[in-house]
């Protein structure tokens, strides 16, 4: 992970207070968050991560990060479902760590910086932080801070979601990837979000991780909300260019479920008598094998197997039906000199430029896609593809220097009035 050693700290800016449902990097938030912690950490800055749970990544130890731990039970536990439903409603260990925690850091120049809160921390968080007095910055991973399902995606149809959030027809409309029961209780998190919490309104600054998802959030946040893009650092090593045309794998990297697109490739790979291979795990892995027998399911990989497998590659392939935020593949596909398949209509394809550095189908079209793949046929398109996006990306790298930049001027923004209430 790159830092810049030549890093500006604001004077204004003490303490940063990383808030992330886990101390751990699992999922693609979590690892944006702790990294950044890590980051600031090893430029100077004093960090804490206030997160749930009770597992530590140990790079955050080793950078000199100080973890703060309060009692959270995920919402995915099965043995644990009733209780963490009702706690990550509002969790009042989560406000009542946080206010101790805040009470101990030095004011003004303390800054909270909210990651994820969605599975166990809950929206109390950001009362904690707004009764303490200090400037609150978010993170939009996703699209929680305005839609319940946190997609604006109606899974049962497999459909982005076109309704206003929270408008009436929203809160009838069954989207959600469960049940209309648990429709019901995401409406009930939103509501402590939105009305009890307050949080779109008392958030000094949101940060939008792509151009193309600020502008589907802009006119679902209150007017004048205070929205800026700064991309995820993508921690990519300059292996020089693969040789994505001497390749015949057709790679898919993530979950497999049927948002992501899974079952599209695998219909769309066997009408070509292709075989694709997927790296992830997912309630579908079993239906892929079905429609697509000649597919490879590998589960999850660590970094050196996916890197691997992604300069081992024709063409990495994203067929996701929702429209996501940013999609961390692209890029390190395109880092790695190999081309990229996606979906129209989606924040990966808001990435691609079509024939120059990937190629884009029609979204959910199984025979688009089918078609698309036929155009890997092309060793000179493919190698073209390739190359382009190689030599972009490393052109100006959106690695962890350019970030921690980024948010440092973000700190320095935010604590301005604070700073010029003090005087």
């Amino acid at each position: 992970m790159q830092t810049s050693p030549s890093a500006s700290i604001p004077a204004s800016l003490k303490h940063v207070v990383i808030v992330n449902d886990r101390a751990v990097p699992k999922g693609g938030a979590s690892a944006v968050a702790l990294q950044s912690a890590v980051a600031l950490a090893r430029a100077g800055v004093a960090v804490t991560v206030f997160a749930g749970g009770s597992a530590v990544w140990g790079e955050l130890d080793a950078a000199g990060v100080r973890t703060v731990l309060v009692e959270t039970s995920e919402i995915g536990d099965e043995s644990v479902r009733g209780k963490a439903a009702f706690r990550a409603l509002w969790n009042r260990g989560s406000a009542r760590g946080l206010t101790d925690l805040l009470n101990s850091l030095p004011r003004p120049g303390t800054v909270v910086h909210v990651h994820s809160w969605s599975k166990g921390l809950s929206p109390s968080i950001f009362a904690a932080a707004e009764r303490a007095g200090v400037p609150i910055v978010a993170t939009l991973h996703d699209y929680g801070f305005v839609c319940p399902n946190a997609g604006l995606h109606d899974f049962p149809t497999g459909k982005p979601c076109m309704l206003r959030p929270m408008s009436a027809a929203c809160l009838t409309q069954n989207c959600d990837s469960r049940s209309r029961l648990h429709k019901l209780w995401r409406i009930a998190r939103q509501l402590s979000l939105e009305q009890v919490a307050r949080a779109p309104r008392i958030v000094d600054r949101l940060i939008s991780v792509t151009a193309y998802a600020a502008d589907i959030y802009r006119p679902l946040l209150p007017k004048g909300s205070p929205l800026t893009v700064l991309p995820n650092p993508i921690d990519a090593t300059d292996l020089g260019p693969a040789d994505p045309a001497a390749n015949a794998d057709i790679l898919f990297i993530g979950r497999l479920s049927r948002e992501k697109g899974t079952l599209i490739l695998a219909e769309a790979a066997a009408r070509r008598g292709l075989a694709p291979v997927f790296v992830g795990e997912g309630e579908l892995a079993d239906e892929v094998l079905a429609r697509c027998p000649q597919a490879t399911v590998t589960g999850w990989l660590d970094r050196a197997g996916v890197t691997a497998r992604l300069r081992s590659a024709r063409a990495v392939v994203l067929p996701a039906t929702w429209r996501e935020t940013q999609g961390m593949v692209v890029p390190e596909a395109l880092a790695n000199g190999v081309p990229v398949v996606v979906s129209s209509g989606t924040a990966p394809a808001s990435a691609v430029r079509n024939r120059e550095t990937g190629l884009v189908f029609e979204n959910g079209s199984v025979d688009d896609l089918a078609r698309v793949l036929g155009l890997l046929e092309d060793d000179d398109l493919v190698h073209r593809m390739g190359r382009t996006g190689y030599d972009e990306f490393w052109r100006e790298p959106p690695d962890m220097a350019r970030h921690l930049s980024g948010l440092l001027s973000i700190y320095a923004e935010v604590l301005a009035p604070a700073k010029a209430a003090a005087a």
